[in-house]
């Protein structure tokens, strides 16, 4: 990957260098395709086009009604906070855009022999390791809008994967659950899930080997062990049977 001219601020939030496989591991390190970039990049607009629109409207409010307020200084004071919002808003854009270009050009995902692993965020980072012997279900999932840029997410749980997700991801996502990882934004998601499951396979086919048949027990041949757990098993069930009340009937 080309060197980003972003270095100091990379050096400033600590963010790790690229992931690489471990030693004799036959794998592949990914990320996610151009087109998760621009989606994005869509919504991320979308949603300062809303704020935008929501500051447009308080300076409306402010130019029609706020003169009905009888409060000195109302006007300049209203006029003020909508200044200042404004004001806020402008300096994020650029840190917003910059977060999400590096969120992107930063988010990793691998496959190994034994695992699969997932870094996601910038400001907030966040590392899942997941062995396939734990792996329960791989899912696809897909909306309208990841449909016209072509990409999909891959879903992947273990064990014990019920409950909701917690907090928001640099990239204004929902964090998932302990027992989920996702690969966003793949242009090859039925590729990934089949490498997934074909190594969750192999996994659990590992070591099994074929059913043994019980050994044959010689007629006439049994354990002192097995003798002497059947006569106190006989010596309970007697005790037992001693200590139980008599049936209506019996004597």
């Amino acid at each position: 990957m080309a060197e980003l001219p972003h270095a100091w601020l990379l050096r400033l939030l600590k963010v790790p260098p690229p992931p690489q496989l471990p030693s004799g591991d036959e794998g592949r390190v990914f990320r996610s395709a151009p087109g998760y970039q621009r989606y994005q990049l869509l919504i991320w607009g979308l949603r300062q086009l809303g704020v935008a629109a929501g500051l447009v409207a308080g300076a409306l409010f402010i130019e029609m009604f706020i003169f009905r307020v009888n409060y000195p200084l109302a006007d300049e004071i209203a006029w003020a906070i909508e200044g200042l919002a404004w004001a806020g808003f402008l300096v994020q854009l650029p840190i917003g855009f910059l977060v999400r270009r590096l969120d992107y050009a930063f988010r990793w995902y691998i496959l190994s022999d034994r695992s699969l692993r997932v870094r996601e965020g910038l400001v907030s980072l966040q590392e899942k390791t997941m062995t396939f012997a734990n792996v329960q279900q791989v899912s696809l999932q897909q909306n309208p809008l990841q449909r016209l840029f072509g990409i999909s997410d891959v879903k992947v749980e273990t064990a014990g994967g019920g409950g909701s997700g917690g907090g928001k991801g640099s990239d204004g996502a929902t964090r998932e659950h302990m027992h989920e990882a996702y690969f966003r934004g793949v242009s090859n998601a039925s590729e990934i899930r089949d490498a997934i499951l074909a190594r969750v396979r192999l996994h659990r086919d590992t070591g099994l080997g074929e059913p043994q048949a019980p050994e044959p027990v010689e007629p006439g041949r049994t354990s002192a062990a097995a003798l002497e757990a059947a006569r106190e098993l006989l010596t309970e069930m007697r005790a037992l049977r001693q200590a139980l009340p008599p049936r209506q009937g019996q004597k």
